[in-house]
């Protein structure tokens, strides 16, 4: 019969294998990346260069290029060289308008992060939310990413009265749309948006790793349920050098 001891032993003391070298040459350069260390449609130094750099093999470098080759974040041109994909993404604005289902239509898959949740009066949201401003509304502060470069930022209001726990609901479902379905909202649509150009803050600038000299698209918007009354209003930011605007005329 085993004691603590002994279980304290067999469960703590298996040793971990070692991330392959080859698997952390990967993240530094999808690192690199994602901070636009390397800028889409750049060329990667050559072979010897990053083989020196990582002090590796030519063979496990190439084992990294593949990995990031089929994650997208780089493609190979016969005879040139290795470069850092663009992303450039077509992201539609229709009455049903969907972040996940948007960029799947462009093969591409978000991830969504809640970077901060706050309950505050209406204010500037009380117009397109039909609130007094004095009444509550829940604000959610996201951000989406594209093979782990940031794309969007978003600043989204809903009416506490009826939505109250928005945020918790986003943390469990991962998504706007889930995070609605659970508080009772199964269907909603896009009721209006606006489109305009500007620099971003420093803040803004450095949640979306791009230069505050870079222009960001800024979509405002408000969104109704299927009965016609608000569910949400907020805006998103966009990287003008990642996203472009479509707009879809439906019936």
């Amino acid at each position: 019969m085993l004691d603590d001891n002994t279980l304290s032993l067999t469960t703590h003391d298996v040793p971990v294998p070692p991330t392959a070298r080859w698997s952390q040459i990967a993240a530094a350069l999808r690192a690199d990346i994602a901070a636009g260390r390397f800028a889409p449609g750049t060329r990667l130094p050559n072979e010897s260069v990053l083989a020196e750099r990582f002090g590796v093999h030519r063979h496990t470098l190439r084992q990294a290029v593949r990995q990031l080759v089929h994650e997208g974040h780089l493609r190979v041109e016969q005879g040139r060289g290795t470069f850092v994909r663009e992303l450039v993404l077509d992201y539609a604005l229709k009455r049903r308008t969907r972040l996940s289902e948007n960029l799947a239509e462009a093969g591409e898959r978000a991830q969504r992060e809640l970077l901060r949740h706050e309950t505050t009066l209406a204010g500037e949201w009380s117009d397109p939310l039909r609130l007094s401003p004095s009444a509550e509304v829940e604000v959610l502060h996201t951000r989406a990413t594209v093979r782990g470069r940031p794309i969007g930022l978003s600043t989204t209001a809903y009416p506490a009265a009826r939505l109250r726990g928005m945020g918790d609901a986003f943390r469990q479902a991962g998504s706007i749309t889930g995070a609605l379905q659970r508080l009772g909202v199964h269907d909603y649509q896009r009721a209006g948006s606006t489109v305009s150009c500007r620099l971003p803050s420093a803040q803004e600038a450095d949640a979306l790793a791009r230069a505050a000299t870079e222009p960001v698209l800024v979509v405002q918007f408000h969104s109704v349920d299927s009965d016609g009354v608000p569910v949400e209003a907020g805006r998103t930011l966009f990287a003008a050098d990642a996203v472009q605007l479509t707009v879809s005329h439906e019936a």
